[in-house]
């Protein structure tokens, strides 16, 4: 897909173990993945309360801060 995340020294992640950090990363990304396509694709009200959702998810999840 080449939208692959890297940082500005060019270090990406990689989750790709079967340790339990990044089984459980995999599992927090796959379902923001799954509340961002939970949505009714001729309603912008809808698509917008989707994505609103994987913020807060994400935000939740990953202990950020919303600026």
């Amino acid at each position: 897909m080449g939208i692959k995340y890297k940082n500005k020294d060019g270090i990406e992640l990689n989750f790709t173990g079967n340790d339990s950090t990044s089984v459980l990363v995999r599992e927090v990304v796959s379902e923001a993945v799954k509340l961002a396509s939970e949505y009714n694709w001729h309603d912008e009200i809808s698509m917008r309360f989707a994505l609103d959702n994987v913020k807060k998810f994400l935000v939740e999840n990953f202990d950020l801060k919303e600026k």
